[in-house]
Order: C-alpha cells, then structure tokens, then sequence
C-alpha cells in the first residue's frame, strides 16, 4: 500500500510526541488495569483471616439480619448482603462504620466497614475492621495513573486520563499510518542482533498491530468515561430535548401495614425475575423511609456482558409487592441503554467468563510494554553513538537523558512500587504500622517507593538503575510466595499463607520473578558491554585511557 511521503512523515512525528508525551501515564494504567482483571483476588489473598466472618445459610438470613438491627440501630437504614460476591467476601452482611467519612481527597481510602455472622448456635458476631481492599486501591491506580485531587465531584487522574486517552488515539491512529506501507513484510519480522533499536521497533509493531482493536475500545471507552457528564448532556440536548436521559423511576405505593424484610421472599423474587443469573450481593439504602427505599442487586452471568466490572444489576423497592423491573438487565433494555453497557463491557472484559479476563490481563500487560518499548525506541534513535574511536566520547542530549531516566524509574518503579504495597501488606499485620488504616500502608508503600524510584534513576542514572531496579522486582515477586510458605511451615501470629483458589497468585509471582531475573541479567550485561558514553553503559574511560567500571 503506497501513502504519499508527507503523510507518512506527520503521522510518524504525530505518534512519536503524543507517545513521548502520554507514554507513562498509559503504561501506569495499563499494567495495573491488567492486575484489575482479578482486583477482587487480589484483595482476597491481601485480606488476613481475622477480616473474614463465616458464611452461613441462605435460611439464616433473616435471623442474622434481626439481630443486628436489634443491637445496631444504624442498620434500620442500610446494609448489605453478601451471597456469592467477590468484593463482599467478608462477610455475610456489612455495613458502614457511624465515624466511616471520606477522606483523602474524597476518595474513602481506609474502608471502615462493620461486618457480621452467626456462630452454629444462632448467636451473633459482629466486629468492625478496616476491611483490605488491594485490588480496589490498583484499581484507582488504574483509573487516575496516581495523580491524586478532584476536579468537581470527578477525581483529577479521571479527566486527566480522559485527555491522555484522545492523544492516546491519536497515536494509535498516525502508527497505523505509519505501519500500512511496510505491514505485511514487517508484522512479525522480529530481529535480534546488536542493533537494539531495529529489535524494539519489530516487537513495538507486533504488539501494536496484534492489539490494535483492542487499544481502540480501550481508547474510547475511556473518552466516554472521563467525559459522561458531557457526552449525557447533548444527548439530553439532541435526543429528549432538555428532559432527563435517564428519569428516576416514580415513588413506590407501599401497601400499609408495612412487614418487615424477608430476605428468603426478595431472593426468591429476584430468582423469578433473572432465572439465568446468579445472585451475588443486595445493597439496602433508606428502609428508614419505606416511600423511597431501595434495593440494589449484584448479578453475574458469565456469557453476557454486564454493566459493572464483575456485575449486571436490577434496582428496586424491596417493600413493594409487584414484580421486580428488569429493564437494566441486557435482555429487556434498549438501544441506548445496550450501547452504553457495551462500552463498559468492552472496557472491563466482564462477558466471557474466566478466559476473556485472561486475556484482557495479557492485553493490559502488553499495552504497558508497548509504551515503555515506544519510549525506549525514542531514546534509541537519538543516541549519539562512538562512530571513530580517536574522537572523544559522544555526550548525550539532555532531554535523551531525563526520558531515559524518567521512564525507567517511572515504569519500573511503578510495578515496584505495586509488588512491594503487596509485601509490606502482607507483614504489615506483624509489624502494626500507625495509619489511619492498613488500606494507607499499601497506599503509602506504594507512593514512597515510585517516587523513590524516580529520585534514584535520577541520581545515579540510566545504567545503573535499570538493572537494580529489575533485581529488585524480582526479589520482592519471590518474595510474595516465600512468604506464604514461611506462614505455612513456620505459624506466625498475624502472618497467613495462601489458600484454595488464590494460591495461583503465588504461583504467577514466581513465574514473573523468574522472567525479571532473566530481564535483570540481560539488563547487567548489556550495562557491562554497551559503548562508553552509551546512556547504557556504566564503563567509564580514564585519563590513561583505560575502561574500567564506574
């Protein structure tokens, strides 16, 4: 396919700056979007077993609800249940904390919650505990790339990223262009050799070509999320002229006397109303006030696409006595309403079961790496290389160098910065650190070590953080299964190894170790060998001209 010089030349300047300029923050948000395909595991292997309570029966509901609104006034207004939720996995019911506020501009970081069982005799247990929540915490990672702050009631990373993600298409859109001509000869021509540069330019393309519907739907449905308010906004304008988009359903006529909540008739209901969906939670809100009480119902099916991240769902009143509305539910909704789920569907990877997630996960994992490698090929191609061995050593541009620095203590230092939240989480419980809650000790962690990291490759350059800073992420990715088993083979009060189905956490934690111990070598050799005043290299020539390692 033949495309005029000049377009290919704007294109490829298009994508080389909104790639510099966007690189990191989308590398940020796409590794840890790939752990938030099992952000819900995640917070289960971070969670220690005094924050778990017994399941009990569906029968039993009723009666655990009973008395923990007798000895719980606050939960005459609201609670929730838990029958198979992945995020709800403490506890049979769950409620907020009287002194529970926002905090941390606006975003509720210590997740106070109340939470209650019953023992085998019927009696009641209830405690209250700053429930972890790791996957949720990357999963704001995920959302805002770390930058903290609100913009209104939307937080700053959101809008931030929803600007990022129009660059972000822009790129994708000008490397297209730049790829048509040479597309079917380069496509899966990956070439190993001394030329660096040629290698991170072939693997680029693969995963940029073998990814590219992919990244589109990312890219938009980002725009869409960052921007609702806006895009609901004309739509009010266009399609129902200044009436509300989407009505609040009227007030529910309550027949009087008004009974108490039967959890076994409601589920029943639900049952009737989404045979082919399983129920995983409830959310009660104002059963104080009977006219406008609701109930928010989580719902999983594995073959449709949904509406939340691991959930479809249907609202109701839970005192009224005609059938439950399936209007939100996929099979009964309209247009509109099935283009917007689309849109959190596709993003989220939710339709599709166990398979799909996977495969979202090595997508995420593989957009990071496309936009570190895009910024590694930048580097490469401005490198000033020793071409005549009599001439001096070649000094590197500034702004080759503060990229080169940026990005390896960025990128790197924010996976660091996430493995080592997921340590620190683990024996923070042995070693009781004084925060507002364990939930700011994975925060924290995090934001000291990347921030470390940036200082660091800055400090003492490319050359030598790369390969320590790999060594790094290796040990502490060993050191997550290790841990496991020294809770295992040696009981350690508040320290607990994994269990069931999370023990693959452990396992893919050694398998990575593994790969970034090899990466770490070939990063140590290539420091060991690169030409002197390659911003890889760590040899340094004498004034007796002779190499010797700095």
């Amino acid at each position: 396919m033949k495309i005029r010089a000049d377009i290919i030349k704007t294109g490829k300047n298009l994508h080389t700056w909104v790639g510099i300029t966007a690189g990191i923050l989308l590398f940020i948000c796409f590794f840890a979007g790939g752990l938030t395909m099992f952000q819900h595991q995640l917070s289960q292997w971070a969670t220690p077993p005094q924050q778990k309570l017994a399941a009990i029966e569906p029968k039993n509901y009723n009666l655990l609800i009973e008395q923990v609104q007798t000895k719980y006034p606050e939960t005459l207004k609201a609670f929730t249940l838990s029958f198979n939720s992945p995020e709800g996995h403490n506890a049979p019911i769950q409620w907020e904390a009287k002194h529970d506020e926002d905090d941390h501009h606006g975003i509720n970081i210590a997740q106070t919650r109340m939470m209650a069982t019953l023992d085998s005799q019927g009696n009641l247990i209830a405690k209250e505990e700053n429930i972890s929540k790791l996957g949720w915490l990357i999963e704001q990672l995920h959302e805002t790339a770390g930058i903290p702050g609100m913009i209104g009631h939307h937080t700053a990373g959101v809008m931030v990223m929803g600007v990022v993600a129009v660059l972000y298409f822009l790129a994708i859109m000008s490397g297209l262009i730049v790829l048509l001509p040479t597309l079917v000869k380069d496509y899966f021509a990956v070439r190993e050799g001394k030329n660096k540069k040629r290698f991170w330019l072939d693997t680029h393309n693969v995963v940029g070509i073998t990814s590219l519907p992919f990244h589109i739907i990312i890219s938009v449905t980002v725009v869409v999320f960052a921007f609702h308010d806006i895009f609901y906004g004309a739509l009010t304008q266009l399609v129902s002229k200044d009436k509300p988009l989407f009505e609040r359903p009227p007030l529910v006529k309550i027949v009087e006397p008004i009974a108490p909540l039967d959890i076994n008739k409601i589920y029943l209901n639900i049952q009737k109303a989404a045979p082919d969906y399983r129920i995983d939670g409830i959310r009660f809100n104002q059963l104080d006030h009977p006219q406008r009480a609701s109930a928010f119902v989580s719902l999983y099916h594995p073959d449709r696409m949904l509406r939340g991240d691991n959930f479809d769902y249907m609202s109701f009143n839970p005192y009224q006595n005609a059938p439950y509305p399936t209007k939100t539910l996929s099979t009964e909704e309209n247009a509109a309403a099935s283009l917007i789920r689309s849109m959190f569907a596709l993003h989220f990877g939710n339709y599709g079961g166990e398979p799909i997630r996977w495969i979202y996960l090595i997508f995420g994992l593989g957009g990071a790496y496309l936009f570190y490698s895009g910024n590694i090929l930048w580097i490469e191609t401005r490198l000033r290389k020793q071409k005549n061995p009599n001439l001096p050593v070649p000094s590197q541009r500034k702004d080759v160098i503060f990229i080169a620095n940026l990005t390896i203590g960025a990128c790197l230092g924010c996976m660091l910065g996430i493995f080592t939240s997921m340590l620190i989480g683990r024996w923070g419980y042995i070693i009781p650190v004084q925060l507002q809650s364990h939930n700011h000790v994975f925060m924290y962690s995090y934001y000291s070590v990347f921030i470390a990291c940036i200082l660091y490759s800055f400090i003492i350059g490319t050359a030598k953080v790369l390969p320590r800073l790999l060594l790094s992420i290796a040990i502490i990715l060993l050191l997550l299964p290790t841990t496991s088993l020294l809770a295992y083979i040696f009981p350690i009060q508040s320290l607990w190894h994994s269990t069931g189905n999370l023990i693959w956490i452990d396992v893919v934690a050694i398998l990575f170790g593994l790969v970034f111990l090899r990466f770490y070598q070939q990063a140590n050799h290539r420091a060991k060998t690169a030409p002197i005043g390659s911003i890889w290299s760590t040899q340094v020539l004498k004034n007796d001209s002779k190499i010797v390692e700095n």
